[in-house]
């Protein structure tokens, strides 16, 4: 009889715990939106080779510039619009052939801003407001960089997401690029294109925006520039 009880009293227990078991929630799940393409905490840095190139097509020069970049997320504040956003410093130190890099100082340069928010990632680059990424990040998806701004639409499309790549010898397992712009005619080139990896942010820029002003059939703009610029960041290093 005891026996018998003792049975139908583990019986018991083990329904009852088979039952509680099966009325738990399933986990959550929660979405990658693809957020840390776009770092925003404060004191998050990257620093970057630059290489510009200046058409001047009023003197006719061709100017060059050699430089390092840092990047770097000084402090926080609330925009305009009552939105958290960073202060980007943007510090600068040129290349001397005399004296090592790491020994020159860096010189404040200019302060732009960004805000992230649950849709996308923007940037204040003198004075001018550009969308630089829509969440969630998916391949072939565009949408209109220059939203917030005058300058006229630009479709920005995802060329790639969550691929390898690397950069500067640097192997970052997620990145996406961003095709901004490319624009071929008889009288201007314009390519613009950046490259994004996770917890770092910007890590490849290429800007090729060079005009002739006069019409050369057969001979690319880009064998017979007037004026314009190029430019190309590649990331050294980064960090928190």
């Amino acid at each position: 009889m005891k026996n018998q009880t003792f049975i139908r009293q583990t019986g018991a227990f083990f329904a009852f715990a088979f039952l509680l078991h099966s009325c738990k929630p399933d986990p959550v799940t929660i979405p990658d939106l693809g957020y840390n393409y776009a770092p925003d905490n404060v004191g998050h840095y990257v620093i970057y080779e630059v290489d510009s190139t200046v058409y001047d097509d009023f003197t006719g020069d061709t100017n060059y510039y050699h430089y390092q970049l840092k990047e770097l997320a000084e402090s926080e504040f609330t925009d305009n619009q009552g939105r958290r956003a960073l202060r980007i410093e943007r510090w600068v130190r040129f290349y001397d052939d005399t004296i090592s890099v790491d020994s020159l100082p860096w010189i404040l340069h200019r302060v732009w801003y960004s805000v992230k928010t649950q849709t996308g990632f923007e940037r204040m680059e003198e004075n001018t407001r550009y969308l630089k990424l829509v969440f969630p990040p998916v391949e072939d998806k565009s949408w209109n960089g220059n939203t917030y701004n005058t300058i006229g639409s630009w479709d920005y499309e995802y060329e790639s997401v969550d691929q390898s790549y690397n950069a500067n010898s640097d192997l970052l397992d997620s990145t996406l690029a961003v095709l901004q712009r490319s624009n071929i005619n008889l009288l201007e080139h314009q390519y613009y294109h950046e490259r994004y990896a996770r917890n770092v942010g910007l890590v490849e820029k290429s800007v090729v925006d060079v005009f002739d002003t006069a019409l050369v059939v057969g001979v690319p703009v880009l064998n017979r520039i007037v004026g314009g610029v190029k430019v190309n960041y590649k990331l050294l290093s980064y960090g928190n």
